[in-house]
């Protein structure tokens, strides 16, 4: 089968989404299958905030084709200055007059941005035998109409955040002319489905975590003077919705009824976002931004992973944490009770200190949860969320919707 896959940011960008376009990618060229993606960005955003709108389009560094490992690599970008001139009509989405109706003027940058890569998103498309497309806005729609236009399924795995992005009202239309729209978990194809897409479009397939193939918990814990102590991790970017700031003002709740725990935060932070630790008892450690190996052996040392987040899905860390056998204090953003607590592999507390602090206690000071919360969570990892399992699933979806197409 040829695969065409098209990703809004492709490695050396590195997040959850960008890991699973990499590994689905990698697992089907190994797997026999032809596999080429389609991706704009290769670096992350530095610029201002009221322009980071324009990062999809007029924005977008320009950047060469190339081969990842055998997969081809093509950039969705402008690389001359002639190319700018031409998706300079973009601009009318940060133009403070018209920005108020900025879903009108999204439209607008859309004709433009369709007429400067129409051909070359017909040309790619014209030679697979299914688009499977991880980005949406300009670039997911412009690749859903080249695949119309071919007669070649589209298939869309959106990531909507209820009431973030990705559930305007052009992104539903968009979502009903795809062949089918995937959900990562139950509760996000029920949101799909609540949207007024037709259940038969809509599917359930996760993603998978990223780990080194080895870990060394004795190691990580030496080299920070934890010994035996409990240990917490979090590890996510320090913003608000992610629930750093509630870990933080658990500490102390959870110092007092366990004696000698520490707690440990990995991942990037603004100067504002890093701020939460100005003041922080001695038992907590901000290693910032740290290696893989680095993070998986934390994770690996771990007694609980804690990242009550508002703003997730299926977040890929708590499937890390779950593929060592840790169980996971995390959010209730929409669909991560279902997640957590549903397959019993942890809590999910609401994003405050007392909540958070509740949950961490309940599973430090009950050695027989926590083990069984661990080895539900493993478990669940091998069955639904290893790259062979999510694997298997994607291509059994697309020899059904290219079945769908040839006898319709």
């Amino acid at each position: 089968m040829n695969i065409l896959l098209i990703a809004q940011r492709y490695p050396p960008i590195v997040g959850g989404v960008e890991v699973h376009v990499m590994q689905i990618s990698r697992s089907f060229k190994a797997a026999g299958h032809h596999v080429s993606v389609a991706a704009a960005n290769f670096a992350p955003y530095t610029g201002s905030k009221p322009l980071a709108v324009l990062f999809d389009s007029l924005l977008t560094p320009p950047h060469d084709d190339f081969n990842d490992d055998g997969i081809p690599v093509t950039a969705i970008c402008p690389r001359t200055f002639w190319d700018k001139l031409r998706l300079l009509p973009c601009l009318v989405r940060v133009v403070p007059i018209v920005r108020r109706d900025f879903a009108r003027m999204q439209l607008v940058a859309y004709l433009f941005f369709r007429a400067f890569y129409w051909k070359r998103a017909v040309a790619l498309v014209s030679k697979c035998d299914v688009v499977h497309s991880l980005a949406n806005g300009l670039l997911g729609w412009l690749f859903r109409e080249a695949a119309e236009a071919c007669g070649k399924p589209y298939i869309n795995t959106p990531f909507v955040h209820p009431g973030q992005w990705g559930d305007a009202a052009a992104d539903v239309r968009h979502y009903k002319k795809c062949d089918r729209v995937i959900g990562l978990v139950q509760t996000d194809s029920d949101y799909l489905i609540s949207l007024g897409i037709e259940t038969r479009r809509v599917a359930t397939i996760g993603v998978s975590p990223d780990l080194p193939s080895t870990t060394n918990p004795t190691s990580f814990r030496e080299k920070h003077g934890f010994g035996s102590a409990p240990l917490v991790v979090y590890v996510g970017r320090m913003m608000a919705q992610k629930g750093a700031s509630a870990a933080v003002a658990a500490v102390d709740i959870v110092a007092k009824k366990v004696p000698g725990v520490q707690f440990v935060f990995i991942g990037p932070g603004s100067n504002e976002e890093v701020r939460v630790f100005d003041n922080t008892p001695a038992n907590v450690h901000y290693l910032g931004k740290v290696s893989a190996q680095e993070k998986a052996d934390a994770l690996a040392a771990c007694d609980v992973f804690c990242m009550p987040s508002m703003s997730e899905i299926l977040p890929t860390v708590y499937l890390e944490a779950w593929s060592i056998g840790k169980p996971v204090v995390g959010g209730r953003a929409h669909g991560l009770p279902e997640l957590i607590e549903g397959n019993e592999a942890g809590l999910a507390a609401e994003q405050n200190g007392a909540a958070v602090a509740a949950a961490i206690i309940s599973v430090l000071t009950n050695t027989e949860m926590a083990e069984r919360y661990g080895a539900n969570g493993k478990a669940l990892v091998a069955a639904k969320y290893s790259v062979p399992a999510v694997t298997s699933q994607l291509l059994q979806l697309y020899e059904t919707v290219r079945n769908e197409r040839s006898h319709p």
